[in-house]
């Protein structure tokens, strides 16, 4: 390296350790302690130059292999099963070991540290948290660190976070893929994740040993694997091909690997201060978080606020000055409204004349009649003066009264009732309660203002109306005044009310007011705190290195360790092997009979007893029986995960390469391998296409992840372009890609495939493969059938192939649950390598939920590709894992067997196959237990079934001949006998009502969903840790709201798929309920008639299957308030994972969630019990016409025989027949 270069790398490496010291000062005294440990740890690496090497990659894909290979020691546990639980760092040194702990002290072994010591430690996930381990290995330079990382898989809190605090000090990381499962998904989240942190990353394809040619050609592997990258917009340094197994291999980069690894190192001068860099760029933008989160609360607060208000937030300033004035303005309302009223009031007084001359005149007549000696006429004078008296007064009072009713009543009542109207009043409001106010003008009022010697003439008469109208007024006035009082009153009230309504309002949009701009100060104030932090990281205003800057590196990067030496600490033992448990498996008590010969006695005894009266329905029952027996076929279903290997087990079974392989998705429609027929030779094939409305509904499911719906073909043609190209060149989400592959898939085979909608093909073997492994031909199939002439097909096995339960198209998924139910057998495949996914779980749980419910234990479980364990001990211990894995799932006494398609097919096709351990018995014991299943178990059950029925008609004919031969009058009673019996059995079966039956079915429905929910709530908390965890809610710049809500909608489709999953298996258990109550019936009726007729034997009828019932598929739709409550619970990951407030969110959900459970399940009960009292009805009918038919034919045909209506000789012949079939 030249000088200049030298120097160059030195100023950046003295800008570099000013910049780590500033930010780890200014993030310590902003006390953010996780940031600054991270900075002070850079800064440790930048002094001590180690180059480090991180493995990551999905379990199992030999990451821990990988390492053990760089070291040239095995160091690591390297295992099919999970076993690196924890960051492990191993760098070259004096011989030490640092285990990190979740809880308690950390401790650092001093010599002598085993290897097996360490193992045990890296394997304990659920206490340790980290292992550093440090030894003298030849094969590792002492600059090169390298990391082992638990498996990216893993959904445990503590794991993740561990794993990512430790990825910030990796330079390089090495992402390890296994051969079959580069394209999960993921694997390329994670890769994405990793790149968008400018993390330089290398991938390895391991385990490419596994790839055979003869199935797919390694330049199109290569390709596909490329195209799916490029499709994730993913851009690794390099992509290398590697085998751990085969180090010889033509195509493995191994060489490569290590020649980078060493390339890498002695770049490091100019790598570690990129790395470095931009490792310290990321804890800057998490510290911006930090940041953010300190405030989060204050924030959140002043959100919660504003997201509480309803109206639209750019109205907020206009609305608080609006409502501000009105509440100005609203306060003298009140006292302005009284006011005008009480001044109109006084206007219309004050402008009502009521003495006018007119009335002066009458008021001036009215005081002279008061006036002593006043006196009218001579004679009789008494009387007319009175007389005289009451005409002026009257005539005085009625002039006032009018006045007053016409210029006071009239105006002050229509002033009082428009007020009252105006004031929403008026509606408690009647005409005469406005009267009241009215004063009346009497003889006492006119008579009390007269002033005796006042006169009544000129000033007197002026005086005295003037005084007269005052008190008038006055009098209004009060009487207006009392009235109003109460409404008054009101209008205080409701003017109150509107006040304290507009004031709160105020008040509030005050507090919004404040709280946007709080908000906008923090946000401002937290920005300029970032940008100060980013200042320095571009170089600006750094800090001078000081004493106090050096110590808190130390501080930081420093850990208290307890010694302890190695061979003083507790002995670690790990039980790797278990002695397997099996069940005695109980073999038929009958002894296997020829089933050629059984037919033939069947068919035989048919013709026997064809023409005997009373054995119509046994002859019946007997052809069915020998139909059966010769065209005995038997439906073996195969499930399993997407590259399990299931097309490749079922070649080994079939002894010939039929199904494509390949390790890229392939099973996209259900195959079926069966036995020919006379008119479907060897190598027919027959491919169902889709209907035009089958596709359609596929392309409208798909459609709804993009938010389109269309109604037609050709509709969808035209959105799907534009889907297509809107969504061709962008990164999609997880739900979105499966389904954009199948739409794009689609348009590509639309051309070619249109024409044959709804159409049987039949093509041949050669054209099969497309059908099967194209996409662009699958996305049309509805399912395919093989006819195949082989061993296994021979034994009258049909073989169902279908998609793999966990493939990268999400429409693979949808196995039928009628295969699981009627299916005669099941075969369920894994990898030895792999575990089970989410997929495989829940497809097992429904198993589990079935398996007990069914007459026999139908399921096999096949451990594929066993050569692939190192030793025995290995193999065991990978059988008792997923033994164990089947139980936790409800699976109890798994039928297990560790096989080998692959060597299993090369020795069937004549190959040479060796093996260390496994001895040619690569799939011999499978083979063995299912052929002794088929014939013990499946094929003596029906020939069991057949001579019951045989011996049943040998019986009853011996009866008829002894029967035959008794005297007269014994026949002559029995006959009587037998007509009473007769009757009085086919009335018990008459008479026995399905009510009851009906009853009980309601009831046990109506049970059986109740546990469905309880089972269901009981795996609420798994499902919510799947949904909520650390792997999806990651704070790296994307839209916390958008991830939560999908963690909510995932949430949801989690449990009500349960509750689906839940009712399809309890359909099996409501199907045997009613089965076992028919059978039940038909056994307490033979019981009835033997009682009454020792000789009566019923046959019981044979149940055939019920029509499949459909689970409702609509979920419930979860509310766009709950959307919003759930993210109410989140403020940031560190305070939802680490302080358990996720634990709130949980409680709250599932309270939100039990009554939509229980409207789905209530709608599923409902259709569940019309479906099955319908069934039940059917069903009943069938049972008790059977029971009666043969009540009928055996009363019947003794009745023959009693009367000798048959050649007794004959029969006795064809007895001996019959006798001799019985067994």
């Amino acid at each position: 390296m030249g000088t200049q270069k030298q120097n160059h790398i030195k100023q950046i490496n003295e800008r570099l350790f000013l910049k780590l010291s500033s930010i780890l000062e200014v993030l310590h005294n902003r006390k953010d302690e996780k940031g600054a440990r991270k900075v002070a740890e850079l800064y440790q690496k930048a002094q001590e130059e180690e180059l480090t090497i991180a493995f990551c990659g999905h379990f199992s894909a030999g990451k821990s292999s990988f390492i053990n290979e760089i070291l040239d020691e095995k160091i690591l546990p390297a295992s099919p099963i999970p076993t690196s639980a924890n960051v492990v760092k191993i760098r070259k040194g004096p011989e030490r070991a640092y285990v990190n702990f979740f809880k308690g002290e950390s401790l650092e072994i001093m010599p002598p540290v085993t290897f097996e010591l360490v193992k045990a430690y890296c394997k304990d996930g659920d206490h340790v948290e980290t292992v550093e381990y440090q030894y003298p290995f030849e094969r590792l330079p002492e600059d090169l660190v390298v990391l082992d990382t638990p498996g990216v898989d893993s959904t445990d809190d503590a794991h993740r976070l561990s794993t990512e605090s430790a990825l910030h000090l990796a330079d390089v990381i090495f992402y390890v893929m296994d051969y079959n499962h580069v394209q999960s998904e993921v694997n390329l989240k994670f890769i994405k994740e990793l790149q968008e942190k400018e993390k330089k990353i290398y991938l390895i394809v391991n385990q490419i040993d596994k790839h055979r040619e003869e199935e797919l050609s390694f330049s199109t592997y290569t390709k596909r694997i490329h195209d799916s990258f490029h499709d994730w917009g993913l851009q690794p340094a390099s992509v290398y091909y590697t085998s751990l197994q085969d180090k010889e291999h033509a195509l493995n980069d191994l060489s490569i690997v290590k020649e980078t690894i060493q390339i890498l190192r002695q770049d490091k001068v100019e790598i570690l201060p990129k790395t470095i860099d931009k490792a310290l760029e990321q804890v800057v933008a998490e510290h911006r978080t930090w940041l953010f989160e300190q405030k989060e609360q204050e924030i959140q607060q002043n959100e919660a606020l504003i997201n509480n208000y309803e109206g639209e937030m750019e109205d907020v300033p206009s609305l608080y000055s609006e409502m501000s004035e009105k509440l100005v303005h609203l306060e003298a309302k009140t006292s302005k409204i009284k006011e005008e009223f009480i001044l109109e009031t006084k206007r219309i007084l004050d402008n009502a004349n009521i003495t006018p001359f007119e009335m002066r005149e009458l008021a001036e007549k009215f005081l002279e009649s008061r006036q002593k000696g006043f006196k009218v006429g001579l004679i009789f004078s008494g009387k007319k003066t009175e007389e005289e008296k009451e005409l002026r007064s009257h005539a005085f009072r009625h002039d006032l009264e009018t006045r007053v009713q016409t210029q006071m009543d009239k105006f002050l009542q229509e002033h009082v009732m428009s007020f009252l109207k105006e004031q929403e009043f008026y509606h408690s409001l009647s005409f005469e309660e406005v009267q009241r106010i009215s004063v009346p003008i009497n003889v006492e009022l006119i008579a009390g203002h007269v002033k005796q010697g006042a006169g009544y003439t000129g000033n007197a008469v002026l005086n005295y109306t003037k005084d007269l109208a005052h008190t008038i007024k006055v009098s209004y006035q009060k009487n207006v005044q009392t009235f109003m009082e109460t409404y008054f009153e009101k209008l205080d009230d409701r003017e109150k009310e509107k006040f304290t309504s507009i004031k709160e309002q105020v008040e509030h949009l005050r507090l919004i007011q404040e709280a946007q701009n709080k908000i906008s100060s923090l946000y401002l104030l937290l920005e300029q705190e970032y940008e100060m932090v980013m200042d320095l990281w571009n170089e600006n205003s750094l800090l001078p290195q000081t004493e106090e800057s050096f110590q808190l590196v130390t501080n930081y990067t420093e850990k208290n360790y307890s010694k302890i030496r190695g061979d003083k600490l507790p002995s670690q033992h790990t039980k790797l092997t278990r002695a397997k448990e099996k069940d005695d498996v109980p073999k038929s008590v009958l002894q296997q009979k020829d089933g050629s010969l059984l037919i033939k006695q069947i068919e035989e005894a048919c013709e026997i007893v064809s023409d005997i009266p009373g054995f119509q329905t046994i002859s019946q029952d007997l052809r069915r029986r020998s139909a059966k027996l010769k065209d005995q076929t038997f439906t073996v279903a195969l499930f399993g995960a997407f590259s399990a290997g299931k097309s490749s087990l079922a070649n080994a079974l079939f002894g010939e390469k039929v199904l494509p392989v390949s390790p890229n998705p392939t099973t996209a429609s259900i195959n079926k391998i069966s036995p020919v027929t006379s008119s479907n030779p060897h190598g027919t094939v027959h491919v169902m296409v889709k209907t035009e409305e089958q596709i359609l509904n596929d392309i409208q499911q798909a459609f709804t992840i993009f938010n389109q719906t269309v109604t037609s073909l050709q509709e969808a043609i035209q959105v799907m372009e534009k889907i297509i190209k809107k969504n061709d060149h962008i990164q999609l989400d997880s739900s979105q890609k499966p389904q954009f592959q199948f739409l794009k898939a689609f348009l590509m085979g639309y051309d070619e495939m249109k024409g044959y909608l709804g159409s049987r093909l039949t093509v041949t073997l050669d054209v099969f493969e497309d059908y099967v492994a194209k996409e662009e031909k699958s996305c049309f199939v509805e399912w395919i059938e093989v006819f195949y002439d082989c061993p296994f097909t021979q034994q009258g096995l049909t073989l169902v192939d279908t998609p793999g339960a966990d493939s990268i198209n999400s429409r693979h998924t949808d196995v039928s649950f009628e295969f699981i139910k009627n299916a005669d057998a099941i075969l369920f495949v894994t990898y030895y390598q792999h575990a089970f996914s989410k997929a495989d779980r829940e497809f097992l749980i429904q198993l589990g939920r079935v398996k007990d419910a069914f007459a026999m234990d139908k399921m096999f479980f096949l451990v594929n590709a066993a050569d692939l364990a190192n030793n025995e001990e290995e193999l065991q211990l990978v059988s008792n894992y997923v033994e164990d894995q089947l139980i936790t799932y409800g699976i109890r006494h798994p039928r297990l067997y560790p096989v080998s398609s692959l060597l299993a097919l090369k020795e069937k096709q004549g190959e040479s196959v060796e093996h260390p351990f496994l001895q040619g018995a690569y799939i011999q014991e499978f083979e063995e237990a299912f052929s002794d299943f088929i014939q013990s178990d499946l094929k003596d059950m029906s020939i069991h079934a057949a001579q019951l029925d045989l011996n049943r008609a040998a019986d009853i004919l011996t009866h008829y001949v002894n029967q035959a031969k008794l005297g007269e009058h014994e026949k002559e009673a029995l006959i009587q006998r037998y007509n009473r019996s007769k009757e009085e059995i086919k009335n018990t079966v008459e008479l026995y009502s399905n009510q009851s039956f009906s009853n009980l079915l309601e009831k046990e429905i109506q049970e059986l969903i109740y546990y469905v929910k309880q089972r269901t709530v009981l795996r609420f908390t798994d499902f919510f840790k799947e949904s909520f965890n650390p792997a999806v809610l990651r704070e790296d710049g994307r839209n916390i709201k958008e991830q939560l809500s999908l963690c909510l909608k995932e949430l949801g489709e989690d449990i009500f798929y349960n509750l689906s999953q839940e009712v399809r298996a309890t359909t099996v258990r409501v199907e045997n309920y009613i089965s076992n109550m028919l059978e039940g019936w038909q056994m307490e009726m033979e019981k009835d008639a033997q009682n009454l007729e020792s000789t009566c034997s019923l046959r019981k009828m044979e149940m055939e299957n019920f029509p499949p019932f459909k689970v409702d598929k609509t979920y419930p739709p979860l509310s766009t308030k709950l959307y919003k409550q759930t993210a109410g619970f989140y403020r940031n990951a560190k305070s939802f994972f680490e302080k358990n407030e996720k634990q709130k969110m949980l409680i709250f959900l599932e309270e939100q969630f039990s009554p939509l459970m229980d409207s789905y399940l209530q709608e599923n009960k409902e259709q569940l019990h019309a479906h099955y009292q319908k069934e039940l009805e059917q069903a009943y009918q069938e049972v008790k016409n059977y029971l009666l038919q043969q009540v009928q034919e055996f009363f019947d045909g003794m009745q023959s025989a009693l009367e000798q209506k048959q050649d007794i000789a004959k029969l006795e012949l064809l007895q001996k027949k019959m006798e001799a079939f019985k067994k």
